[in-house]
């Protein structure tokens, strides 16, 4: 990871590679980066000064401010940031920037945001379709944020999904739940446990693939906190989401799941409907 200092303003080369690299990492990490390109039309281009000086004081450590070959405008590279944390960060700015502050100055930004999750998209080409989207927008007073599309797919990831549930019936509809959800950029696949034992025995769990892991308490031979202590004391841990399910309904069942790794909590019996909606809230997390 490239350590930019909040102080530093780049452009040149050293912006390109450091847009690659970032670009690299997130993708490593199946993460998104937001590219925010700032514009100002005002005369001599005032606001974006007072801007860029804002921008110094709020911006994250790992967050990078560049200037372009046009003196009216300002840009900014948010790692882990999508669209929705991009247009919050925007609201924030424009409550700490001065120049919006006060009602007697009608001051406007333009800001277009593009999302960086795809390895053929260049700094080059995310600029030029933050200006393209620019040029279509409509001024009016404060930051007024506009989107660009780069036009790309996000990359298909695999994620394992392993289904630890010892009714076989109940397991077979928690497979047909799962055959309805269709998210953009991940491919699912998916296996069936009748035992936590039997999980560990096929070597399933041994790849670095994401994973979800579906479960009951209550399994035979190894139950499923038994399972979520051994995938949270193995060495890659943070590639398993962990959704555990139970009968237990009191608060103290909850807590010590919650303290041993489980990331959701379900108890039965459920509405499918809740379960293929926590389960999309949850494989939508792989890209963030």
């Amino acid at each position: 990871m490239v350590n930019t200092k909040v102080s530093e303003v780049l452009d040149g080369s050293f912006l390109t590679y450091t847009f690659n690299l970032l670009r690299a990492n997130v993708l490593r990490e199946r993460k998104t980066m937001s590219l925010l390109l700032l514009q100002d039309n005002t005369e001599n281009a005032s606001v974006i000064q007072k801007v860029a000086v804002t921008l110094q004081q709020i911006l994250r450590e790992k967050d990078v401010l560049f200037k372009t070959e046009h003196t009216n405008e300002i840009g900014i590279l948010l790692p882990h940031s999508g669209r929705e944390e991009s247009t919050g960060f925007l609201r924030r700015l424009q409550d700490s920037c001065e120049c919006f502050l006060d009602p007697s100055q009608d001051r406007c930004l333009l800001a277009s945001i593009i999302e960086v999750f795809h390895p053929e998209l260049t700094l080059s080409n995310a600029l030029m379709m933050c200006r393209d989207s620019l040029s279509k927008a409509s001024e009016t007073s404060g930051i007024q944020a506009v989107y660009a599309d780069s036009g790309f797919e996000r990359p298909v990831t695999m994620v394992k999904v392993s289904l630890l549930e010892a009714d076989r019936l109940f397991r077979g509809f928690l497979v047909m739940a799962f055959e309805r959800i269709h998210l953009p950029g991940i491919d699912l696949q998916i296996r069936e446990f009748d035992d936590g034992l039997a999980l560990f025995q096929s070597g399933w769990v041994n790849s670095w693939h994401p994973h979800l892991v579906v479960m009951s308490d209550v399994l035979p031979k190894k139950n499923g906190l038994d399972v979520l202590h051994e995938l949270r004391a193995m060495p890659n841990e943070e590639k398993f989401t962990v959704l555990m399910m139970t009968r237990r309904n009191s608060e103290e069942d909850m807590i010590y799941a919650y303290e041993s790794g489980t990331d959701a909590y379900l108890v039965k019996p459920f509405n499918l409907r809740l379960f293929e909606a926590q389960v999309k809230r949850m494989l939508a997390g792989i890209w963030s």
